[in-house]
Formats: structure tokens, sequence, C-alpha cells
């Protein structure tokens, strides 16, 4: 996943707003592989519950009021009246309530969340990289190199910028002596699902990239997602740290929305 929005816009009040949580939060300074994905794991179940109540109480605004006192339809036996429910297909304003949701979530309530991720990577420029050249001497994905050739072939931009520089490596015991603290976490983390490792040919010795002016997005891009890890020795540490709390927050939402339009659509 390079990202889980599109953009949108913010204005200024919302913006600074957004990251006035944890700039200076002490826990989040463990820049390890083993301490980014602890605090990943161990923060998203309360930030899920957080999401989720925050949703619900949003939803809770359009809910009506004891409709069924002049309801008509009197053998639907719906006790417990939860969004969720069973209600009629026709003529039941809770199910009216639904449909209401569902069309805020995937409007409004969605548009708001665009703009906030691009609140987000808009901040990533106010930091800076620093050439340690982790990013470039070991790249995973879960797609061998043929599976993103034949991807790239299909018009996948990210595929077909991947192949264009980052190759294989010969071997799993190559990638790991790279990076064995990045390949030993990766490996516990997927058990039995397959990823490959890459490299890009075109760092030069001096850490500096061969291409530069010519890199393609991929590259320039980089990192594409505020909740993936990153090299310990990477300088973006800095600007996950600043946005984890929101960025989880906004994940949470997004995956929730999803479970909404499964459930009522």
């Amino acid at each position: 996943m390079s990202n889980f929005f599109s953009s949108g816009n913010l204005n200024n009040n919302e913006a600074s707003n957004l990251f006035s949580k944890n700039e200076n939060d002490e826990s989040l300074k463990d820049n390890s592989l083993s301490g980014q994905y602890n605090k990943l794991k161990n923060n998203y179940e309360q930030i899920f519950i957080e999401a989720a109540e925050s949703i619900r109480k949003d939803i809770n605004e359009f809910k009506p009021e004891n409709p069924c006192a002049s309801c008509n339809k009197k053998d639907c036996n719906i006790e417990k009246k939860d969004i969720f429910s069973p209600y009629p297909a026709a003529g039941c304003k809770y199910r009216d309530w639904q449909m209401q949701a569902l069309t805020y979530l995937a409007g409004d309530y969605r548009n708001k969340l665009k703009a906030a991720y691009k609140s987000i990577m808009d901040k990533k420029s106010e930091y800076e990289c620093n050439k340690c050249g982790a990013c470039c001497r070991l790249a995973v994905s879960e797609y061998s190199y043929e599976q993103l050739k034949q991807r790239a072939m299909r018009g996948d931009k990210f595929s077909s910028d991947f192949v264009s520089v980052f190759v294989p490596y010969e071997s799993e015991e190559e990638a790991k002596k790279v990076n064995p603290e990045y390949f030993e976490l990766l490996n516990t983390l997927v058990e039995d699902d397959k990823i490959y490792y890459y490299y890009c040919p075109k760092l030069g010795n001096d850490n500096l990239c061969t291409i530069y002016e010519n890199r393609p997005d991929i590259c320039k891009d980089f990192p594409h997602n505020p909740l993936k890890l990153l090299p310990s020795k990477c300088s973006y540490n800095e600007w996950k740290n600043a946005v984890a709390h929101q960025a989880m927050l906004l994940k949470a939402k997004t995956d929730i929305i999803a479970f909404y339009k499964q459930k009522l659509g």
C-alpha cells in the first residue's frame, strides 16, 4: 500500500491542530525497527477504539428519535435500534438513517480524511533525506521481479518505477547481510508469506544517486506511507514519529468506513 488516501485540503487551523498531540513524545524516539513495530502494534488497538467511538458519535447525530411510535410496520420486532440492525428495506426511518450514514461516510467524512492525510504527507517536506542509502540498498515487495514486470506492462506505475531502478538480490543471504535487523523483523512478521528483496545498482559508492536528476517518482516520493517501517538511520523517522498518532487514527477510520460499507451497503 503506497498510501490510503488521495489529495485534499485543510485550513490552517485544522492543519496546526492535527499535529499538536505528539511532537515531543519521548516514547516515539526509538527509531529501531522493532521499536517502530511495537509502537504501531501497541497503540493501534486503543486508537481504533477512539476512531470507532468518534464515527459512531457522528452517525448518531442523524439517528431519528422514536420514529416507531408513528410507524405502521408493527411486525418488525427489532428491539435494539442499532446502526447495524436489520431494518425493513422500505418505509423505515431507521433504514433511512443507515443510508444517510453511508452517504455521509462515503462523501463528506471521507473528504475530511483525505484532507487530513494530505496534511500529513505535506508535513514531510519539513524534513530532508540524510543520504544514508538504506532505502536504496534494501527494498522489499510481495511480488517477484517477473510479477512486477508483468504489472508494469499492464500499466501499474509503481511497479514500472520499481523495476526501472531496483533489481533482485541473488539470494536472501545477500539481502540479510545488508540489513540483518530489517531482514529478521520482516521474516518474523510475514511468517509463511513470501517476500522478495531488491537493491538499486544506481547508488554510488559515496551514497549518492547516480541518476538523481532523472530518478523516478518512487524515489522522489519516498517514504510513501507514514505507517511503513523505515530504516533505523533514515531521517524521515522524525516525520513518521511526529505524525504517528494521526496516521494511525486515519488508517483506523478508513478501515471502519470499509466495515460500515460492507455491513450496510
